[in-house]
């Protein structure tokens, strides 16, 4: 498991997003090349995700790098059965996605995609009748950092970036 370095202004801007029910506000007095860069950063290492409008969100794995843990999926909400079929031992074929949603095939797989990359990480199997099925994995993947590391010496791990 790669770490993911986080400077202290990186932790205050995602645990801050974390409180603002994951939508991530950039500090007013960063330059714009500035923000873009931290924004590319958030979106290469898996701790964000850019959302229709051009606003950014944590994804899970963004909540975990500052020692929070993500919201669940709200009861009852479609995300929350996909999540429950998935964790079956037997896992979810993308028929019975589509069936047990509604959505459409593009759509349903734009879900696994995005499950995917929020940091959890999915198998894949065969069934006996030649269909794909989909699990959820018990551990969830840290999104990588290529083992990069942070530059500047006010640079600070994610465990203690939290504290």
């Amino acid at each position: 498991m790669t770490t993911i370095q986080l400077t202290k202004t990186d932790a205050r801007i995602l645990t801050e997003a974390a409180g603002q029910n994951g939508l991530i506000t950039l500090p007013s007095g960063l330059k714009p090349a500035t923000q873009q860069r931290l924004l590319s950063r958030f979106l290469r290492d898996g701790l964000a995700v850019e959302s229709e409008g051009g606003s950014h969100s944590l994804t899970p794995a963004g909540y975990r790098v500052v020692g929070l843990e993500p919201p669940r999926a709200e009861p009852g909400s479609k995300k929350a059965l996909v999540l429950e079929l998935l964790r079956r031992d037997e896992g979810a074929s993308l028929a019975e996605l589509i069936e047990a949603t509604g959505w459409l095939p593009h759509t349903t797989r734009a879900a696994l995609s995005r499950i995917r990359s929020g940091g959890q990480e999915l198998g894949k199997s065969s069934r006996p009748d030649g269909s794909t099925a989909y699990r959820l994995l018990a551990e969830p993947v840290s999104p990588g950092s290529n083992g990069r590391r942070a530059s500047r010496p006010e640079a600070v791990d994610a465990a203690s970036a939290a504290a």
